[in-house]
């Protein structure tokens, strides 16, 4: 191709014909950049194509990963919840009406249920903490779940801020009964111990922690931060996972 046009230029030279080969040669520069335009736009619709393609690749694994997080944070919600609730019959079981006449088996078991699990969420974020690493979150046409993405951690370290005041809470009455409960006496109600040795210190049993304020007072502010940590800090990210969720699926049906 390139000979064929170097014939006819030096055919036009060869023949004076100047002026010919003046519009020839302003054409050829025209079909040369013209043909430079398409192959950038050819290699820019080929940079788009692979951007689309990461793009897509990268929701897909979002979704299988914010969908892992919804199904452990319910589950943390829910052990919550029972946790609440156990903490509910704890507190109750002080009132003069009740205090005298529960038992320790009893008491013993609902100290066991509201103490026995430590809340904590811990969401998977690989795919997430790649892809802002990375630089491929600008790649991710819909603003709007490019931002609750970008936003997502600060809302984990809330949560973990507010965990955080729930253990110290539980540890604080876990505490208190280490120091003030037989232990022995409640991990044989319970049924970590076969056997119940008898001591000096069978009136120390959980029972008597019923006549304990500080006591008292540790679990209602376990109880209340345990609320707080659902109604302000779970069900929220919860609701955030939805939309996020839905915001994905949206984007994945335009690619």
């Amino acid at each position: 191709m390139i000979k064929f046009f170097r014939r006819i230029r030096q055919k036009l030279l060869s023949e004076n014909k100047f002026s010919k080969y003046l519009i020839y040669a302003l054409g050829e520069i025209v079909l040369v950049v013209i043909g430079i335009l398409i192959a950038l736009q050819i290699n820019n619709w080929n940079l788009t194509q692979q951007d689309r393609n990461t793009e897509k690749q990268n929701l897909l694994a979002l979704q299988e990963e914010f969908s892992k997080n919804k199904a452990t944070l319910q589950e943390i919600i829910e052990l919550n919840n029972e946790n609440i609730s156990s903490a509910e019959k704890m507190i109750q079981s002080f009132s003069k009406s009740t205090k005298d006449t529960i038992t320790e088996l009893s008491i013993a078991n609902y100290t066991s249920e509201t103490f026995g699990i430590e809340i904590n969420f811990e969401p998977e974020t690989g795919v997430l903490t790649e892809i802002i690493s990375s630089g491929q979150l600008k790649l991710i046409q819909n603003k709007r779940l490019k931002h609750k993405l970008a936003g997502l951690q600060s809302k984990i370290d809330e949560i973990k801020q507010q965990e955080n005041e729930v253990i110290d809470y539980r540890l604080m009455a876990i505490k208190q009964m280490i120091n003030e409960a037989n232990m022995e006496r409640v991990y044989t109600h319970i049924g970590f111990r076969k056997t119940y040795v008898n001591t000096d210190f069978d009136n120390t049993g959980i029972k008597s922690m019923l006549n304990s304020m500080p006591f008292l007072n540790l679990i209602v502010l376990y109880q209340s931060s345990s609320i707080i940590t659902n109604e302000s800090f779970y069900d929220p990210l919860n609701q955030e996972i939805d939309i996020i969720l839905e915001l994905i699926a949206n984007r994945l049906k335009e690619l």
